[in-house]
């Protein structure tokens, strides 16, 4: 079983760490709501599970791994591409095993090179690689769909950029220098605030997150902060 961070407080040390390496620039406020969505994800960003950015959170695949371990009903399976009668790469194939009902079943998810391939040093040099780490985010949020919504997968963001405003998502790395996508899926602030929401057990745990909702409010949409109100006072009335 994977560890993870589990605790809602950090150290003064591990913050100032935080801040030099995984989550430069992060204001007070964005600083906040990384700590606590990595909190209730249970990401490590020591181990650089997880990544705050200008554009939002990061999670890398090894995060979507360790999210798929936590489950103990997943084992990683095959790997295996197509190539054209010239012997370009034209797909990688993943297949990862799911337990359900005391069975165990092969999904399979595929990602095509024309859909995918991204224009830089590390596509050219490692497309296997890259198209491999496409096809098993989707394998993984296929099998584990509760336990890794809101994270996403670079080049599906990088899809829905071209027919959507922008704006900040929770993506998932795939390359060893940090590529930071737009899209219109729901921001990072909103995505750790429903989270949050979620997970408080008590009124004075609601209380706080309220004030740091309150305080990042401008990252959000109207409609998100709409629905978080919602939610809070759904919550509230069950918590009380």
């Amino acid at each position: 079983m994977t560890t993870a961070i589990t605790t809602s407080s950090f150290t003064r040390e591990q913050i100032d760490t935080i801040k030099k390496t995984v989550a430069k620039g992060a204001s007070d406020t964005d600083l906040a709501l990384f700590l606590e969505f990595c909190k209730q994800r249970r990401l490590d960003p020591f181990t650089r599970q997880v990544y705050w950015t200008p554009k939002g959170i990061i999670t890398s695949i090894d995060g979507f791994r360790a999210k798929a371990v936590e489950t103990g009903a997943y084992v990683p399976g095959p790997t295996r591409y197509e190539y054209d009668a010239d012997g370009r790469l034209i797909a990688a194939h993943v297949t990862v095993r799911k337990l359900a009902s005391g069975q165990w079943f092969d999904i399979e998810e595929s990602a095509y090179m024309d859909e995918y391939k991204a224009n830089t040093p590390t596509w050219t040099k490692l497309p296997r690689v890259m198209l491999s780490k496409c096809a098993e985010a989707r394998a993984i949020r296929r099998c584990f769909p509760m336990i890794v919504g809101g994270m996403y997968e670079f080049s599906d963001m990088d899809q829905a950029q071209r027919e959507e405003p922008a704006r900040p998502v929770v993506v998932v790395q795939q390359d060893d220098g940090i590529e930071f996508p737009s899209a219109p899926t729901a921001s990072a602030a909103y995505t750790a605030a429903v989270n949050a929401i979620a997970d408080a057990t008590t009124l004075d745990a609601l209380k706080v997150i309220a004030g740091r909702i309150s305080a990042a409010k401008e990252h959000m949409t109207a409609q998100e902060q709409s629905d978080l109100r919602a939610r809070y006072a759904a919550r509230k009335s069950e918590v009380a």
